[in-house]
């Protein structure tokens, strides 16, 4: 069984992929994969962290979008605001 999880999870992240720990924490790229494990690197604040996690304890977030970047928030809340009336 434990072997079927490994597979599964090997098909699913991949080099290159955006995952987090499925109990939270910043994001990390996967750098490579081997076994059940997948070497990863992340930031905090300017500071480059990397550790090797068990696929079992990291959520593949790829797909997911992604927030708002503080520049295009700031370009928003400084916009004059759009009214509906001509």
């Amino acid at each position: 069984m434990a072997s079927e999880v490994s597979k599964v999870r090997a098909e699913t992240i991949q080099a290159g992929d955006v995952v987090r720990l499925a109990s939270g924490g910043s994001p990390m790229v996967v750098r490579s994969v081997g076994g059940d494990t997948a070497y990863c690197q992340w930031f905090s604040g300017e500071q480059l962290h990397q550790g090797t996690f068990l696929f079992t304890s990291l959520r593949n977030i790829s797909g997911e979008p992604r927030g708002v970047s503080l520049a295009a928030q700031a370009d928003r809340a400084l916009s004059p605001a759009r009214s509906s009336a001509p």
